[in-house]
């Protein structure tokens, strides 16, 4: 029996992840800042709805689109940096620092009364995300064994497809009932619950390169390295390829499905906080499916038939005006994307966690961010130009067509250069290096306890007489 597979066997039942408290802050903090990031989502979109109210119709659904285009600038330009960083900086203090900011931000909006101070917030807040989410990545390796990771990555997904049912109704509900500005509020208190339980982590969380000065040219020394290895890597290689076409169609759809929906459908924040909500019960049964498996063998596999399932889901939500019954497909179409973005991500994290070293992963979840947000930012781009000339419904079914053609693409690629079996002996590999590691470390431990404890043992004053005193 190979170490992964002893490894894998001796595993525990996903539930147990729950007994660390490290994991459990890490957890439920999650959860809480999602529900209230949702609770500020579908504020911040309808806020903007209003602003734009006596505006033209492709005019308004151009100024609302625009909130999503400045959201990915900062990850633009930010993303690689912020995962270097993670790789030099103590990762705790990053992630308490960058819900403090995002707190600040959210709390900021409850005086705005004006859509360029949506813009400004939706910068800062991307911005802060930069420097969050790569030290996360990072940070979970050293908070669980390496074979709980597949688990722990179904978990914290979970927690964020349960926040899509939970924050969406609860924000739907709370704004119409005390208006659009208090969902600003409850997501900066969310922000600070989620600060207060980082901070109580115990595990260090500090890299390697922890305490070595961070200046312009390190950092870029360390963007140089983070790109080659992606690179030069065939399986990220392959990955943020076909992705990067899947998120410049995924890219259309996110700033126009509010306008979508309620010009289409005039569905309102409280019809919409439901549909997320819908979309959300798949997702949640789909990570917790997950969490509970042993392993996952085929990850790229899984990753692309989700893809392929996204654009048909894609397909149904753009016909859904067209056929009887169009509000009930809109919600059949929805209601399947949180398994989408679950059988997508619990695989991706757990495959890049598994190939790539520690001291690597927080430059290159950056990098990856970087590159794949080029692909939404163009998206975003040229949906706020085609919209003013092309139906959303029209977009949608385009989309749909490159997003299949991608899965599909992809599926092949996979089997013709067997990407899945070269990520298998990678994860092997990585196992066997890192257990190696842990023996040497505990090794030499031992070693330096001995020597310390005969080095307490020898007196380098010995008294040859007894004392005397008058």
């Amino acid at each position: 029996m190979s170490l992964e597979e002893e490894n894998i066997t001796k595993k525990p039942r996903a539930i147990s992840l729950l007994k660390s408290w490290d994991f459990s802050a890490l957890f439920f903090g999650g959860f809480i800042n999602n529900v209230g990031s949702y609770f500020t989502f579908i504020g911040i979109v309808f806020f903007a709805l209003e602003l734009t109210k006596d505006l033209p119709k492709e005019v308004a659904t151009q100024e609302v689109a625009l909130i999503s285009t400045f959201t990915l600038i900062p990850m633009l330009l930010l993303g690689p940096i912020g995962g270097a960083i993670a790789d030099r900086i103590d990762r705790k203090k990053i992630l308490y620092l960058a819900d403090l900011l995002g707190g600040l931000a959210a709390f900021s909006l409850f005086f705005s009364n004006k859509i360029w101070h949506l813009y400004i917030f939706s910068i800062v807040n991307a911005a802060v995300r930069q420097f969050f989410y790569p030290a996360k990545q990072a940070s979970l390796p050293k908070i669980v064994k390496r074979e709980q990771l597949l688990s722990a990555n179904g978990f914290i997904q979970s927690t964020q497809q349960l926040s899509r049912i939970i924050g969406p109704l609860a924000a739907g509900f709370t704004v119409a009932a005390f208006g659009l500005k208090i969902a600003f509020l409850v997501d900066g208190v969310s922000y600070l619950i989620s600060s207060i339980m980082i901070m109580t982590i115990r595990t260090d969380l500090r890299p390697k390169k922890n305490g070595e000065s961070i200046t312009i040219s390190n950092v870029f020394t360390d963007l140089k390295d983070g790109f080659k290895m992606v690179i030069t890597d065939n399986i990220l290689r392959f990955i943020i390829i076909i992705f990067f076409f899947t998120i410049l169609a995924i890219g259309f759809l996110d700033p126009l499905f509010v306008p979508y929906i309620d010009f289409e459908f005039g569905l309102g924040e409280r019809d919409f906080g439901i549909l997320m909500s819908f979309s959300a019960v798949s997702g949640i049964i789909s990570a917790l499916l997950i969490s509970a498996k042993k392993q996952m063998k085929r990850k790229i596999m899984f990753m692309l038939v989700t893809i392929v399932i996204l654009g048909t889901m894609t397909t149904i939500i753009g016909i859904a005006p067209y056929i009887p019954g169009s509000i009930i497909w809109l919600f059949a179409g929805f209601s399947l994307i949180g398994m989408i973005n679950v059988g997508f991500n619990v695989p991706f994290s757990t495959l890049l966690q598994k190939i790539v070293r520690n001291e690597h992963l927080g430059k290159i979840s950056g990098i990856i961010d970087t590159v794949l947000t080029i692909a939404s930012l163009l998206a975003s781009v040229f949906a706020v130009i085609l919209a003013r000339y092309i139906s959303i419904s029209t977009i949608f079914m385009i989309v749909s067509a490159v997003i299949i053609a991608a899965g599909i693409l992809g599926l092949f690629l996979n089997k013709v250069n067997q990407y899945d079996k070269i990520a298998m002996k990678r994860e092997k590999q990585m196992t066997e290096e890192l257990a190696k590691e842990e023996r040497e470390i505990s090794d030499s431990q031992i070693t330096n306890k001995i020597e310390e404890g005969y080095s307490d043992n020898v007196n380098p004053y010995p008294i040859t007489e007894p004392a005397h005193y008058d």
